[in-house]
């Protein structure tokens, strides 16, 4: 399995529409929302009308990631909308729900008790709530960890990056086992279909 998740927080907003018309036809499989609500990262990114406008931009998967301090609040406009995959993060009081997201931080051990209600672990590759940053040093071998733990425990739970993500760094995570990527800048600064072609050739080299 290979994923490639467009994060639409590297698009250019003037021109979303043509962005998004662009990531389709390169071939991305999902487009990636943040939702931020400036409390629990500083910024404030989208909300749920920016699901409402992708829905009318696309048929693709939409993977929404709601770094959010009260993200139960959220879920039945986002079940009424037809999401299928939201990712809560760990840190939150409250979580986790269909997806579970780790910081750099929060040991993959973590994860361990809530393996039955997951069908995605979101591992996050830079400190949340920014686009651009670098990939963090440490980042494979975490998601190696989390692989053994998974292929111990039995789950078919998959595991997805989001962070820093290049040409250059995906060849480590998805070695190290991670099979769902989000990128954003790798994908949407310069040519879009390109950049994609470019991150889907890198994906199986050593």
């Amino acid at each position: 399995m290979f994923e490639l998740c467009a994060s639409i927080l590297a698009a250019d907003f003037a021109n979303l529409e043509r962005d998004m018309r662009a990531a389709n036809a390169a071939g991305v499989d999902a487009f990636h929302i943040d939702v931020m609500d400036g409390h629990f990262v500083p910024a404030i990114s989208f909300g749920t009308g920016m699901v409402r406008t992708m829905e009318r931009l696309t048929t693709k998967p939409l993977d929404v990631h709601l770094m959010v301090e009260k993200p139960l609040d959220f879920l039945p406009e986002l079940e009424e909308l037809g999401v299928k995959r939201v990712s809560v993060h760990y840190e939150i009081p409250g979580g986790p729900e269909a997806a579970l997201v780790l910081n750099p931080e929060t040991p993959v051990e973590s994860a361990l008790p809530y393996l039955a209600q997951i069908s995605q672990l979101l591992l996050m590759t830079v400190y949340p709530g920014r686009g651009g940053q670098v990939y963090l040093p440490g980042s494979n071998e975490k998601i190696a960890a989390a692989k053994s733990l998974l292929q111990g425990q039995g789950s078919n739970t998959v595991i997805q990056v989001d962070g820093g993500i290049t040409p250059g760094t995906l060849p480590g995570a998805y070695a190290a086992g991670a099979r769902s990527i989000v990128a954003g800048s790798a994908v949407f600064y310069g040519n879009i279909y390109q950049n994609v072609c470019a991150l889907r050739s890198e994906k199986a080299k050593p």
